[in-house]
C-alpha cells in the first residue's frame, strides 16, 4: 500500500490541476469531467500490475465519492490527511525557494570558477613581469640606495 500511496501522491498535483482547469471554465465537475480529470492524472502512472491498478482505482474512487458528496475541499482534506498530498499552490512557495537556492549555488560556483581563472592569470602575469625586470638595487645598511660606485665620496 505504501507504493500505491506514493503513486497517488505523484499524480495528485496533475489531478488537482486538471480539476481546477475544468472548474474555472465550467464550475463544479460532473461525473464525466471527473473521470476525464482522473484519466488525465492516471496517464502519469505508467504501466502498473493488476493489483496495484486496482488499489489506485479504489483510491481515486474514494476521492471522487468525497468530491461528489462533500465538495472539493473535503476531498482534498481527505487526500492530505490520508496520503500526505498537497496542492501545488501550497508547495509552490517552497519549490520556488528550492529552485532559487539551486540557481544561486550554480551562480556562486560559476563566479568562483571565474575568479580562480582570473587569479591564475594574474599570478602568471606577475611571475612573467618579475622575470623580465632587472633585479632591484641592493640598499646599503644605512638605508640609502647604493647606486654609484664612487667609493663613498660625495
Amino acid at each position: 500500500m505504501v507504493t500505491e500511496s506514493e503513486l497517488f501522491q505523484s499524480v495528485y498535483p496533475d489531478l488537482i490541476g486538471e480539476m481546477e482547469r475544468i472548474e474555472n471554465a465550467r464550475g463544479k465537475l460532473n461525473d464525466f469531467q471527473l473521470m476525464l480529470a482522473v484519466a488525465h492524472a492516471k496517464n502519469g502512472l505508467g504501466v502498473l500490475s493488476y493489483e496495484r491498478r486496482q488499489i489506485i482505482n479504489a483510491i481515486f474512487d474514494s476521492f471522487i465519492n468525497l468530491y461528489r458528496k462533500n465538495g472539493r475541499m473535503s476531498a482534498e482534506r481527505w487526500a492530505k490527511e490520508t496520503f500526505g498530498c498537497y496542492i501545488e499552490s501550497e508547495l509552490e512557495d517552497v519549490s520556488d525557494v528550492v529552485v532559487r537556492i539551486e540557481e544561486l549555488h550554480h551562480l556562486i560556483h560559476d563566479r568562483e570558477t571565474e575568479l580562480l581563472q582570473m587569479y591564475r592569470e594574474l599570478y602568471m602575469l606577475e611571475n612573467y613581469t618579475q622575470k623580465d625586470e632587472p633585479a632591484p638595487a641592493v640598499d646599503s645598511p644605512s638605508g640609502e640606495p647604493n647606486a654609484s660606485n664612487d667609493g663613498g665620496r660625495s
